[in-house]
């Protein structure tokens, strides 16, 4: 019985219908916080634009009514002046058009910041929770690889105990035939008279029977030592190099040099979406709606 015990390749574990329901479980969770985060964004550029068109609205009609007051108050003031014959100067009624103007500017560029602030803000806890919930997952992901790496080493070390127990099936049902062979041949042996003569042919067949098959049997159980040696190392080195990518989620610290992240990116992954993110925080600038 010949069981080929096959390096366990991670690629193969993310193929695995539990891995795969997660994965779609995560995609499905970013998916939902991006689509309620275009909904706040939309609710926010609509909150400021119905601001800044109710401030330019109010500018208007204050605008407005300053011309007419300033109109009315014009024409009263050339009849005082027609009165008292007393100038008034030029230069004082532009500083006061100036400064009403003056306020309404300021009103809006402090309008302008506000929200500017707001939704930099906004833009920036968006990033930050996307990329805390991207590092959750990808910690659930090294979790649940590392259960169906835990599931498949047992699952090798199953085959590699019943492969033991059919060859020594096989040698126990070899070592019956056998007996039964060389039974068989000492009966019909002809030149064998004597019932002690058969007795003691029997005996010795027996015993050198027992002593093959015993051997037998030893080399049988150091060759599956060795097997189960080999397999524990191999699994002991694939564990160590999984947890060494695992190694920033669990806060654990390994030597051995790992040669997994050939195979599984989600370490990777994760030094991506932090470099990502600490160079959108780097190069944000003050967002606004135009």
């Amino acid at each position: 019985m010949q069981v080929q015990m096959e390096t366990i390749n991670i690629g193969d574990l993310k193929k695995d219908k539990c891995f795969q329901k997660l994965v779609r479980k995560f995609q499905k969770d970013m998916n939902d916080l991006k689509k309620r985060y275009q909904k706040e964004r939309g609710s926010i550029q609509k909150q400021q634009q119905m601001t800044i068109d109710r401030l330019i609205c109010d500018s208007y009609k204050q605008s407005k009514w300053r011309t007419l007051a300033n109109s009315s108050g014009s024409q009263k003031h050339q009849s005082q002046l027609f009165l008292k014959s007393e100038p008034t100067p030029y230069t004082v009624i532009l500083l006061c058009k100036y400064s009403n103007n003056l306020i309404g500017v300021f009103q809006m560029k402090s309008l302008v910041l506000t929200q500017t602030n707001e939704w930099s803000s906004m833009m920036r806890r968006h990033e930050r929770e996307c990329h805390d919930l991207r590092r959750f997952q990808i910690k659930e992901e090294f979790e649940c690889l590392g259960k169906l790496l835990q599931d498949a080493q047992k699952q090798q070390k199953n085959m590699l105990k019943l492969r033991l127990k059919a060859e020594n099936k096989d040698l126990k049902q070899a070592q019956t035939k056998k007996k039964m062979d060389d039974t068989r041949a000492i009966q019909q042996d002809k030149n064998i008279k004597k019932k002690v003569e058969r007795d003691r042919r029997m005996k010795e067949m027996n015993e050198k029977n027992l002593k093959v098959f015993c051997e037998e049997r030893k080399r049988l159980a150091m060759k599956a030592q060795k097997r189960e040696e080999q397999l524990i190392k191999r699994h002991e080195e694939q564990n160590g190099e999984f947890e060494k990518d695992a190694e920033p989620f669990f806060s654990k610290t390994f030597t051995r040099k790992s040669s997994l992240l050939q195979e599984i990116s989600a370490f990777q992954e994760l030094e991506l979406e932090e470099m990502s993110h600490r160079e959108t925080q780097l190069a944000s600038k003050p967002e606004f709606i135009c």
